[in-house]
């Protein structure tokens, strides 16, 4: 299957899922129909989820990871995100979580591909452990998350 989607262009998250594979919830979402793991941000949105690390940083786009109480860890969407090299997968940006989606591009892990940081779970009542990715575009993208 081609991946037919260029940066900027806008999708129903439900008609992406349906054309490529991936979970309709999830801010990580690996495909079992094509070869790509769907990431998706809305900065403001997962702000009251302890999501408050997905930014730009000097051309890297850093991301949470997937989990929204108690510690994250290296699991699922995570592990997806980790090991996309190895399992051939591309990881794919998008600019939302649900409804209409914008497709920022095609990214890759940086080098130091995570660290660990402190943030509010979904409960909000305490301190926990995530997982923040770095991911660097692979050709043309829209940096506007």
């Amino acid at each position: 299957m081609r991946w037919t989607l260029e940066p900027g262009d806008k999708i129903l998250r439900k008609e992406l899922h349906k054309l490529y594979g991936g979970g309709g919830q999830g801010g990580i979402e690996p495909s079992a129909k094509s070869p790509n793991v769907f990431i998706f941000s809305d900065p403001k949105a997962g702000e009251k989820y302890g999501y408050v690390f997905d930014r730009w940083h000097s051309g890297v786009f850093h991301f949470t990871g997937d989990g929204q109480v108690g510690d994250q860890v290296m699991k699922y969407g995570n592990r997806a995100i980790l090991d996309h090299t190895k399992q051939r997968r591309a990881l794919r940006v998008f600019d939302g979580v649900r409804g209409i989606v914008t497709y920022q591009g095609e990214f890759e892990l940086a080098p130091n591909p995570f660290y660990i940081a402190e943030a509010r779970g979904r409960d909000s009542e305490r301190i926990r452990k995530v997982i923040v990715f770095r991911l660097v575009p692979i050709g043309a993208v829209i940096a506007d998350l």
